[in-house]
């Protein structure tokens, strides 16, 4: 594919074209043609629409977006394609597109090992298209395996002062990511973070312990794992007329004031994301010649990786607004 142009454009998720292979990374609706990779089961990654229904993922993924979107999805592969851990939520992908230029796209990522499971690692790559939910200088987190620490001690100190726990995250992702250092405390998974659990375990060959729901009212104090959406419901609302304290999971915890705007007893951030500092490190060890940001603080990343990495870099929509250097470049330049 030698002086062959490369395409790179925001579109039907993002596209990447070389010669004659195009690949769809995220896309918002599956088509016949071409390649549609799809890093995670998040529904913000989720496709809307379908032409067809031939996907690049991880068994994983394939399962839990099968059962959330009402439609079966069907593994495909490519030999320009090529999986690597992402290390975001249990079978999470990033994708290397190799056509004589490399491509990496790492969808939603995190690089550090944790709990037993394995972060990303940086490939080395002509163009680079990285997430940067978390891109802007002061959103660095503590190691998760301490951050973790600190909230199996406030739930064990909460159920032992006669407390029941409300953890509150995503279904999928985090409340399994609880599960490997909170299992022992045998927590009650509420509603969709059950199945979500069920749909990995019965993928990924894991097993989680945890205990079901029951019927009837639960009279000692427990530790629930639920979504934020369980708020409302029969669970948490019976839960309530007792001794309840709540708590929400995200790496927005590092906000000031985060659990009182979400109306929690307390807030800790535990994130599936890289944050600051791990991005810069992520590219640097990429060594790309070409950088583009996508979602958060993406100006602000690319920003800082031009000034103080001296590589090429802006952010993936400037290519939807016609601003930049433009979507396509010859392989010969890389």
């Amino acid at each position: 594919m030698e002086g062959d142009a490369l395409a790179i454009r925001p579109g039907n998720g993002i596209e990447a074209t070389m010669g004659d292979v195009t690949c769809r990374f995220d896309p918002r609706r599956i088509t016949v043609e071409g390649l549609n990779c799809i890093s995670h089961a998040h529904s913000d990654h989720l496709p809307r629409g379908f032409e067809g229904d031939s996907v690049i993922a991880s068994r994983i993924t394939l399962r839990c977006a099968s059962e959330r979107l009402g439609r079966k999805l069907k593994e495909g592969s490519s030999p320009n394609v090529k999986m690597l851990e992402a290390g975001h939520i249990r079978g999470s992908r990033m994708f290397l597109l190799d056509g004589g230029t490399k491509v990496l796209y790492t969808g939603d990522m995190c690089p550090e090992d944790r709990f037993g499971m394995r972060g990303a690692r940086p490939v080395k790559s002509d163009v680079l298209i990285i997430e940067s939910t978390y891109g802007s200088r002061g959103w660095d987190f503590p190691p998760r395996e301490e951050i973790g620490a600190v909230i199996k001690d406030w739930v064990e100190d909460s159920i032992h002062q006669g407390f029941s726990v409300a953890l509150m995250t995503y279904p999928l992702g985090k409340s399994q990511l609880l599960l490997d250092f909170l299992g022992g405390l045998e927590p009650y998974l509420v509603d969709n973070v059950l199945c979500s659990t069920q749909w990995v375990e019965e993928e990924g060959g894991e097993r989680f312990n945890y205990r079901e729901v029951p019927e009837g009212a639960i009279k000692s104090p427990s530790l629930y794992i639920c979504s934020t959406g369980a708020r409302k419901g029969e669970v948490l609302q019976r839960l309530q007329k007792g001794k309840l304290r709540t708590a929400y999971i995200s790496g927005w915890a590092l906000r000031k004031g985060f659990f009182k705007y979400m109306r929690v007893d307390e807030g800790f951030p535990l994130s599936d994301h890289a944050g600051h500092d791990e991005l810069l490190d992520f590219v640097k060890g990429c060594d790309p010649k070409v950088v583009y940001t996508n979602h958060g603080f993406d100006e602000d990343l690319a920003s800082e990786i031009t000034r103080d990495l001296g590589i090429e870099a802006m952010p993936l929509k400037a290519l939807r607004k016609g601003k930049g250097k433009g979507s396509q470049r010859k392989l010969a330049e890389f």
